[in-house]
């Protein structure tokens, strides 16, 4: 029988298995769909495999970057704190947690972003000595999305009187030369020359700590600039090496500069402050530094005035124009005390007083020079009777701080006394610009001998600089019962 059309087509669209029964393609067809769907499910799972993992490293991100930026932003808020405390040349007053002027309720927001701070400033307590120099603890807190960081650290103020020599300008060559010893720390804005005679290292110039400004820089006289304390080929060993060696803070060459102008505005607006405690004068023509108290007179045949001095009673300003006044002492002074005057001041004789861990110390400030007086008996001319009169004619003492932020420490003559001597400052000085005060053979030759106490006190209302030196940091820190706001320093 022939085959239909029908059953050929039929014929055409079945197939075997492998066990040689015949398949229809319909049946094909639902197998692959089910590996279709087999499929699907695999990447369904796979998809929400990846979708989770996804979601979860946005969410480990956002949370690294929240926490990055609330670090930033605690530090930021520390930084502003001070940004602060560096505009003004007095440390804060009292010793109870603050925040900044400009906060809501202790928060800040921190410029150029949305994170924000929340600032306390806490200063030290235990303050045993009056114008001791104490820092403060500055606790911040960062907020930024969900991240929350806190840090806490603590800073101290630099302050002039903490240097034994303070110069603006430059201190010129045969200051650092061969036998000089400065048993304390040096600064200059501007160049610091050293120089030495001798082949090796034996008597170069001593100095502990020393520093400079970027502008202004070492200069070794027999080599030229040079970052490091001794250049190769040079005479000039700057002693201790080792420790210059090692760089800041011994041997800094890039320094702050310290704002000299700054200095003499605040001094000159001390007048203010001495007039309260009813210890402005005026057309002072000499001053005699007399236990707790001082003498001034305002003529040779004038009457003695007298100033009894006291903790609250350790300021006074001389309204002088820009007419001299003469300063000596009469007995050891055992007050601390600062003299402030608006004109040159002259050394007549040596001065005595406490040194600032027994009692002091003494600033000397004048708003023009301090000079130190020719004695009369040298050039022949007329004097003040006792106690008043000007003995200057030999080696001298000063246990005081000397301070000229516009002016310079020099002699009236570089001639007299006609003998070398020496100009002994048991202190500290700070000039302007370095003078001079006498030549090979006569005059006076600068010694200062260092008052480590001058570290930790300052003179009475001598300023801060606007420099603060972190002296400590902690992250995250455990204030354990305590609120970030309580007095913890």
């Amino acid at each position: 029988m022939k085959p239909t059309s029908s059953n050929m087509l039929k014929r055409s669209i079945e197939t075997t298995d492998l066990t040689g029964s015949r398949i229809s393609n319909g049946s094909r067809r639902g197998a692959a769909l089910a590996v279709v769907f087999v499929v699907m499910i695999i990447l369904s799972i796979l998809g929400g495999a990846v979708y989770v993992l996804f979601a979860s490293n946005v969410s480990s991100m956002k949370w690294t970057v929240d926490r990055i930026g609330a670090r930033f932003a605690a530090e930021s808020g520390m930084r502003l704190a001070i940004h602060h405390l560096s505009l003004d040349l007095i440390p804060p007053e009292g010793t109870e947690p603050f925040f900044l002027p400009d906060a809501s309720a202790g928060w800040i927001s921190i410029p150029g972003v949305d994170d924000r701070a929340f600032v306390v400033i806490d200063p030290y307590d235990l303050v045993i000595k009056p114008f001791a120099i104490t820092g403060v603890e500055i606790r911040s807190i960062g907020r930024s999305g969900e991240g929350i960081e806190t840090v806490v650290a603590r800073y101290v103020p630099d302050s002039p009187s903490r240097y034994a020599l303070l110069v603006d300008e430059s201190i010129p060559e045969g200051i650092f030369t061969d036998g000089r010893m400065i048993d304390g720390p040096v600064h200059c804005n501007g160049t610091i020359e050293f120089s030495s005679s001798t082949p090796d290292s034996a008597f170069d110039p001593y100095v502990q700590e020393i520093s400079t400004t970027t502008e202004g820089g070492f200069f070794f006289s027999e080599f030229g600039y040079s970052e490091t304390p001794h250049p190769e080929g040079s005479n000039t060993w700057v002693q201790p090496f080792a420790s210059h060696r090692g760089g800041s803070p011994s041997w800094n060459t890039d320094a702050q500069e310290i704002d000299f102008a700054r200095l003499h505005e605040y001094f000159d607006g001390l007048r203010s402050e001495a007039a309260l405690k009813g210890t402005l004068i005026y057309g002072v023509k000499r001053l005699l530094f007399d236990g707790e108290r001082i003498l001034f007179s305002k003529g040779i045949i004038s009457p003695t005035e007298i100033i009894q001095l006291s903790n609250d009673s350790n300021i006074v300003f001389i309204e002088n124009g820009g007419l001299p006044v003469y300063m000596k002492s009469k007995n050891v002074l055992t007050v601390p005390l600062t003299v402030i005057s608006t004109g040159p001041i002259y050394i007549s004789g040596m001065i005595d007083a406490r040194t600032s861990t027994n009692g002091g110390p003494l600033g000397i400030v004048s708003l023009r020079d301090i000079i130190i007086a020719t004695d009369p008996s040298q050039n022949g001319s007329s004097d003040w009777p006792n106690p008043w009169n000007i003995s200057t004619d030999h080696s001298l003492s000063v246990k005081a701080y000397l301070a000229a932020p516009s002016g310079e420490l020099r002699a009236e003559s570089m001639f007299y006394p006609h003998n070398k001597e020496y100009f002994s400052v048991l202190g500290g000085v700070l000039e302007a610009k370095v003078g001079r005060l006498g030549n090979a053979t006569m005059g006076y030759e600068l010694y200062i001998a260092y008052d480590e106490g001058l570290t930790g006190v300052r003179p009475p209302f001598f300023p801060i600089l606007e420099h603060w030196q972190m002296i400590s940091w902690e992250e995250d820190p455990d204030f354990d019962l305590e609120d970030i706001e309580d007095n913890m320093y």
